[in-house]
């Protein structure tokens, strides 16, 4: 062994986290929980409006698309859930045709640890949140045309294209697309952008201040 037996152990528990294929998903002795999460996945992608089927123009090449798979546990080491992402792959996007601009703010360690430190110092509440498949929120400005996911190809349609119309997780505009859609809300319910950081957020209320970190 080139790396010492403890290791390689630890590394087995890293790559049993989720199969690394569908094939390898559906051949599993979790195949049906595999199914399960890649339905509940599909059903949400639909319910967002994330695409709409359509030819391919002659012009454009669809980018590709691949199913992850993990495990997710509890402190105990325990599989409580068992998750599946459709992600696209942003590697094959050309800019100037699937992306033009890709920066995104992120909040600054400086600006966390501030909020941290005063709320503590002055026995404020903290409450933090988790936006559930944030990057679908997100409104494309590009036409992007993707393959249909592997498992879920429609009968009779195979011939057509997903032309996404949110942002998909792995573009490589996912990240600007979110932020822009998050910001134009906070903006709208009367928040105030910070010069300093721009993932940092405040409303006065009376004699209260709301502060938001994105």
């Amino acid at each position: 062994h080139i790396f010492p037996q403890a290791d390689d152990e630890h590394a087995n528990v890293a790559l049993s986290d989720g199969p690394l294929t569908i094939r390898e998903a559906m051949q599993g002795e979790d195949a049906v929980k595999w199914e399960r999460a890649m339905q509940e996945e599909y059903d949400s992608l639909i319910a967002n409006g994330t695409w709409q089927l359509t030819p391919i123009p002659k012009d454009r090449n669809p980018i590709g698309c691949k199913w992850v798979f993990r495990a997710k546990r509890d402190v105990s080491g325990n599989v409580v859930r068992h998750k599946a992402r459709l992600v696209a792959k942003g590697f094959a996007q050309v800019h100037g045709v699937d992306f033009h601009e890709t920066f995104a703010p992120v909040a600054k360690f400086t600006t966390i640890r501030c909020i941290l430190a005063i709320g503590a110092a002055m026995d404020l509440e903290i409450h933090q949140m988790d936006v559930k498949t944030a990057f679908l929120n997100g409104d494309l400005e590009e036409d992007i045309y993707m393959v249909q996911p592997e498992g879920f190809v429609q009968q009779g349609n195979e011939h057509l294209v997903c032309k996404l119309q949110k942002s998909l997780y792995g573009l490589k505009q996912s990240p600007r697309a979110w932020y822009q859609k998050i910001d134009t809300f906070l903006l709208a319910h009367g928040f105030t952008r910070s010069i300093a950081d721009h993932s940092l957020y405040f409303m006065q209320q009376g004699q209260h201040v709301v502060i938001v970190i994105i």
